[in-house]
């Protein structure tokens, strides 16, 4: 009987010393939710297991006893989490060999004979279109290539109450209306960044939930007393057509929500050099708060060597100040989201900190160009990487952490700079002017304003207290893998 059919899906936890965790655990992934809603709702006993709110499951007596007697389990690795799957799999193994392990997410895609040595199937694709024939135990071993979803509005609501101790995530926050909940309403993006795995797992056609159905999910998540929503897609702006018409039904509702952008979506025309001042009236009236941008690089050559496609017409800094102010004009926060690899010197990390400081820019991160599997970045890097004892050395493709020996400052540098540039920008908690009057004209309760400021200084310290532990290890075993040249290596003993 389907009702019997146990079936757990786990998001592993990443290092524990991974500096972006503070903001990470708060953000579940979509698919496994997607997944074990969909296995709920045709009457199975489906649940997620998210490390990053419970913890390693091994550690819960209860949540490891539900894996050792599940039917299925399936693990749904990241890049970063994927030793960690491996890991828990290796565990089940021993401990429950009954127990039928499935991997899918985005690293499997990519990996699947390498997550095969370590579970029965490896799905690569969109896991939605074969969970049934797993969990009803009609696939049972290989790797399978799963088709594309080709209707997303046939997709469930996601039911977030299904991970185990969502709850205790929810009790982080003062509210239940506070929580940024995670929505996710279309695949796929037009663009082909050279170090992005998105359209080689979705592919460039944008495939979209209709506007309707996207309203229903919001109503249906308001009447659980959620006030907030964070889109995940990777381009909520895409199809602009369907982005006017979904502003015009959010309105009535008064929620708000964060979304991913392009920093000159607002932009329209062939040459993308008119401005749409109505698209950003409408995108605020409908609730738009929080846009997080991709602006990954200030300079022209480095935009045209990752495929950035911005539009033309002077410097790309002006251009992007230009947006950045037309944004900003609107009341928009603005989470800037950049990147530096090996060509890159101190001055660029410098140049992007006065950037994201002369605009306003409320909160930034600055990543480290990582190559990850899928992508064309991977092939073009593979022989200057320091870090290739895979699978353990996926743990450091995070962003976080420089991987290759190809730098034009020297390995120890590039990645100093990193965290040098993150803590000039949140010297004092990250709290600039703009963005405490931008709390303050929020329609919330002093209370829950003072709260949001204290909370987010204190989660921009932590990250970056772990931050300087988490390099300080790195470093030592970057000087094992012979990454550092004689000077630095002393540097590091002394």
């Amino acid at each position: 009987m389907i009702g019997s059919r146990k079936i757990r899906i786990v998001e592993p936890q990443g290092r524990p010393e991974r500096p972006l965790n503070s903001w990470i655990s708060c953000w579940p992934l979509m698919g496994p939710m997607t997944l074990a809603t969909m296995l709920d709702e045709k009457g199975y006993d489906a649940a997620v297991i998210n490390e990053n709110i419970s913890g390693p499951a091994e550690n819960n007596k209860h949540l490891y006893e539900e894996l050792c007697t599940a039917d299925v389990v399936g693990i749904s690795i990241m890049t970063p989490t994927a030793r960690r799957g491996y890991a828990l799999a290796d565990r089940l193994r021993r401990d429950a060999p009954d127990v039928r392990i499935v991997f899918g997410g985005v690293h499997a895609t990519f990996r699947a004979d390498e997550a095969l040595q370590h579970g029965d199937v490896v799905v690569r694709g969109e896991g939605e279109t074969v969970i049934e024939q797993i969990a009803r135990g009609e696939i049972t071993s290989g790797i399978v290539q799963a088709e594309p979803v080709a209707d997303l509005d046939s997709l469930p609501t996601p039911n977030h109450f299904l991970i185990r101790d969502f709850d205790v995530l929810l009790s982080a926050f003062r509210k239940r209306a506070l929580y940024p909940l995670p929505v996710m309403t279309s695949r796929g993006c037009p663009h082909g960044c050279t170090y992005c795995c998105v359209t080689r797992l979705f592919g460039r056609r944008i495939r979209a939930q209709s506007a309707e159905r996207v309203e229903r999910t919001v109503r249906h998540y308001a009447d659980q007393g959620f006030r907030r929503m964070f889109f995940y897609d990777d381009n909520f702006t895409a199809d602009l057509k369907r982005t006017r018409k979904l502003l015009e039904l959010m309105r009535p509702m008064r929620m708000t929500f964060n979304a991913q952008v392009r920093a000159d979506f607002h932009r329209t025309g062939a040459s993308r050099g008119r401005p749409d001042r109505e698209l950003l009236k409408a995108m605020r009236r409908a609730g738009g708060d929080m846009l997080y941008i991709g602006y990954e690089t200030v300079d022209d050559a480095t935009a045209r060597g990752w495929h950035k496609g911005y539009r033309d017409g002077g410097s790309l800094t002006q251009r992007l100040r230009d947006d950045t102010a037309a944004l900003h004009d609107h009341g928009f926060w603005i989470h800037g989201m950049f990147v530096m690899g090996p060509e890159h010197t101190r001055r660029t990390a410098d140049n992007i900190v006065d950037f994201a400081l002369r605009c306003g820019i409320e909160t930034i991160q600055i990543s480290a160009l990582t190559p990850f599997p899928g992508t064309p970045l991977m092939e073009k890097m593979r022989r200057h990487l320091v870090f290739t004892d895979f699978p353990d050395d996926w743990d450091y493709y995070d962003g976080t952490h420089v991987l290759y020996d190809n730098t034009r400052i020297g390995f120890v540098e590039l990645q100093k700079a990193l965290y040098d540039s993150h803590k000039r920008f949140y010297r004092f908690g990250g709290w600039s002017g703009r963005a405490l009057r931008s709390i303050g004209s929020r329609p919330a309760t002093p209370a829950d304003k003072v709260a949001e400021i204290v909370n987010g200084a204190k989660t921009a310290w932590d990250m970056l207290r772990r931050w300087r532990g988490e390099i300080d290890q790195f470093l030592h075993v970057a000087a094992e893998r012979g990454a550092l040249d004689t000077e630095a290596v002393e540097q590091l003993d002394r």
